[in-house]
């Protein structure tokens, strides 16, 4: 999952913290034994948006932005949560159960006017764009699949049996 945070703060603090690497586009920051990542970024100097990959809730999401918060407050700087964390991406993966023939079935689905790319020889899954609900799925030929794009967890069933109707 991917959460979005909002935090009032002064970014050059981050570099005064262990654990954070400025980056091109902000601050990374990876907390131990974590696959979590934490990144700061922002155009406007005093707000700055904490985005959260990888973690498990949003509990946990929260729990890491409150740490980047206590770690600045920490060496006497003011740093607020403003807003968030919110889920701004789900992804989610599984198995149709079945092989499939992407090439036909990419063209049966695209006569259905939905966006499908399918290029064998660049990747070897069809890109399927979803407009209900909004979003992207990888679709194997073995039958796996990944879903990116999901905003909350009562669209993944919907656009999984979206995607079953196409199939039969």
């Amino acid at each position: 999952m991917m959460h979005k945070a909002i935090v009032r703060m002064d970014p050059t603090k981050l570099e005064m913290l262990d654990g954070f690497k400025r980056t091109d586009s902000g601050h990374k920051f990876t907390p131990d034994n974590s696959n979590v990542r934490v990144i700061a970024t922002g155009r406007d100097w005093s707000e700055k948006r904490i985005l959260v990959y990888g973690s498990k809730s949003s509990e946990e999401a929260r729990e890491h932005v409150e740490t980047v918060i206590k770690r600045v407050t920490a060496i006497d700087h003011d740093a607020e949560l403003v807003d968030g964390p919110e889920i701004t991406n789900i992804a989610v993966s599984g198995d149709l159960g079945k092989p499939l023939k992407l090439e036909s079935l990419s063209i049966e689905i695209g006569e259905h006017g939905v966006d499908v790319e399918y290029e064998p020889e660049q990747f070897p899954a069809a890109i399927i764009k979803l407009d209900e609900p909004p979003v992207t799925f990888l679709l194997f030929s073995t039958g796996r699949f990944v879903i990116q794009g999901l905003r909350g967890f009562n669209d993944i069933e919907p656009a999984i049996e979206r995607i079953q109707s196409f199939i039969g």
